[in-house]
């Protein structure tokens, strides 16, 4: 999953039967008269089904697969490994030249190349020990007087504005890592957690937004004395550029450029976390600083399988994405670890649930023929990276979008607890929340469910649902595990996850054998940041970005029913180029300038519309939570 979430523990137990809808389901919608009714499905499955799926989990976060990142020899390996069970599940392939896969490159991050390097106090420093440029740095040279901006940290909230009094305009200027107060529980910065203001790429929208050519980070020596450099990430969206030079420097290099004013670095940082103000000031000498990065690309593949069905016109569509976050990339939330990221729950759970519905309907098809619909089995790429894989899917579909008529998506479904199971976009068709409701009235079902209306949210559905396709997303809850190493194989709950897909499979025989579902707008609902185990940080806008665009401005898939972008006049197909004063590149300029607004405040937008620029006027949210 791309977003924030949390998880639980594992038992080994017998798994949940697996009976087909009521007979008032069936009646409330049958099939044409040609059709012969589906036979239940055999009540249990077997210990030996319980085994295969949570083999299926085992392997994917096998770490020899290297937590399945793009790029990584180990995502290809689980792909092909994907494509071998569909086959036998008695899937056809539905890729690309008649094949399993749908490939597409992508930029996958950068790489330093010569010339990186930097001359301050009549020494030149080059890349490595001293000089590691950041991944969202700008390409290019700048030779510029240099200011120390302390933690490079604007936030009002926090009474704290370390450019108060300082021309950055046109400098290159130099901060500490981390931010006010680190080790310190009471200081205005909590101390315990990093705020969203100690992000690097925060820290340089910042500069960039003060006038700043340049950004040079150095850790404190408070706390971070003689540590080694470490090697910026330069992997996931490292090559969203922040607009400006930016680059990590060792102690060494910083006190080169403090030493003409007879200043240290500790007694700069001291200055500040004494007093607990900003201690910002202009430095005597200047720097010349080049960075040069070289953009990565990676071919990545979705795995597509089709069981045909009697109507080759209704299409309906099963997913799960199988990418994870392989050696951490930013995503991680263990950011110091170079571990593979297993991504047991996220997400070898929701690929082994598909593949278990992909068998049961093979299965099931022997025995008594097809479906009435043709049945789109895709284990996703990129989710992580911005719901590529979906996204890419939806724009060059291997059945004809308009056949589409329902899509069901898993993503994180392997730690059931407490018998409850989260079941969002019920909102996007008139028929969903009763086909559900009734769904889980089964012996497939029974769980304490909980519902969110809305058809966006932090996974692959969101692809289908800005299409005008219906979606159901199923999900079992946050843990403490999400985006880190520890996320194993050995804490799935087998027994719900075998649940989980028997009624995922209920759902598809539901669809199955009614007509088309009536296509709805969801009323956005505060439930998905609940459910997600999040929730909001700040001010909130309603907006959907499409990630696919990924420079130019923010591309919008659409906005949020009801939500300030809706009443301010935004529309899906916009793209937003300022925020405020603030320009707007990509994503994470739009972050930075969100962030640093308030609910309740009035901001002026800029957006890009049929070629034209036009300019509204938006009343800030508080973020759902």
């Amino acid at each position: 999953m791309s977003d924030g979430t949390r998880r639980s523990p594992r038992r080994l137990a017998a798994a949940a039967c697996a009976l087909v809808l009521v007979a008032t389901a069936l009646a409330a919608a049958p099939r044409q008269a040609a059709a012969p009714a589906k036979p239940p499905k055999p009540a249990a499955p077997s210990p030996r089904d319980t085994l295969t799926v949570l083999g299926y989990v085992q392997r994917l976060a096998s770490p020899s697969w290297e937590g399945r990142g793009i790029g990584t020899a180990g995502i290809d390996s689980a792909a092909d490994w994907i494509a071998q069970r569909m086959k036998q599940a008695g899937l056809e392939p539905a890729g690309d030249s008649g094949g399993w896969f749908q490939s597409f490159e992508v930029t996958t991050g950068v790489v330093p190349e010569p010339p990186c390097e930097l001359e301050a106090g009549g020494a030149t420093f080059s890349l490595g020990d001293a000089l590691q440029p950041l991944g969202f740095s700008s390409n290019g040279s700048a030779h510029a007087r240099v200011v120390f901006a302390g933690y490079g940290i604007t936030a009002p909230g926090y009474q704290w504005d370390d450019y108060a009094g300082l021309d950055a305009h046109d400098a290159i200027v130099l901060v500490l890592t981390q931010e006010p107060g680190e080790m310190d529980s009471t200081s205005k910065f909590d101390g315990t957690y990093n705020t969203p203001f100690a992000d690097l790429r925060t820290k340089a929208i910042n500069a960039r937004e003060h006038g700043a050519l340049g950004l040079l980070v150095v850790n404190g020596p408070r706390y971070h004395a003689g540590e080694p450099l470490r090697r910026p990430r330069l992997d996931g969206g490292g090559y969203m550029t922040s607009g400006l030079l930016a680059a990590a420097v060792s102690e060494k290099v910083v006190d080169a450029l403090l030493a003409p004013a007879g200043l240290s670095l500790y007694v700069l940082q001291q200055a500040i976390e004494t007093h607990e103000t900003p201690h910002s000031l202009a430095l005597a000498d200047s720097a010349a600083v080049t960075v040069t990065l070289k953009r990565t690309r990676a071919t990545i593949r979705n795995v597509i399988g089709i069981l045909p069905g009697r109507d080759t016109t209704r299409t309906l569509v099963v997913g799960a994405h199988y990418d994870h976050l392989g050696y951490g990339q930013e995503g991680s939330l263990a950011p110091d670890s170079h571990l593979p990221h297993l991504g047991a729950d996220d997400n070898a759970s929701g690929v082994a649930a598909m593949l278990r519905v992909a068998r049961l309907e093979g299965a099931a098809a022997k025995r008594h023929g097809p479906p009435q619909h043709t049945l789109l089995f895709c284990a996703f790429t990129g989710e992580e990276i911005g719901l590529v894989g979906s996204g890419h899917l939806v724009e060059d579909p291997p059945r004809p979008r308009e056949s589409m008529e329902a899509m069901l998506n898993m993503d994180m479904v392997g730690r059931l607890r407490d018998n409850q199971l989260m079941v969002m976009g019920v909102g996007t068709a008139e028929e969903l929340p009763g086909l559900v409701e009734r769904t889980n009235a089964t012996d497939a079902g029974r769980f304490a469910l909980k519902t969110s209306t809305d058809g966006y949210g932090p996974s692959d559905h969101s692809s289908f649902y800005k299409m005008k396709i219906p979606v159901l997303f199923l999900f079992t809850g946050a843990h403490a595990d999400y985006h880190k190493p520890s996320d194993t194989w050995d804490k799935i709950n087998d027994e719900g996850l075998i649940r989980v897909s028997t009624f995922a499979d209920a759902l598809i025989e539901s669809l199955d054998v009614r007509p088309k579902l009536h296509f709805t707008q969801a009323k956005s609902d505060s439930s998905i940041g609940r459910i997600a185990g999040g929730g909001g940080y700040g001010a909130y806008l309603g907006t959907i970005p499409d990630y696919m665009q990924t420079e130019g401005g923010v591309l919008l898939s659409g906005v949020r029913a009801g939500g300030p972008a809706e009443q301010a006049g935004l529309k899906g197909g916009d793209v937003i180029v300022g925020f405020d004063g603030v320009r707007i590149d990509n994503i994470y300029d739009y972050t930075f300038a969100l962030r640093s607004r308030r609910p309740g405040q009035t901001v002026r937008i800029l957006v890009r519309r049929s070629g034209k620029e036009l300019e509204l006027v938006a009343t800030l949210g508080r973020r759902p939570s």
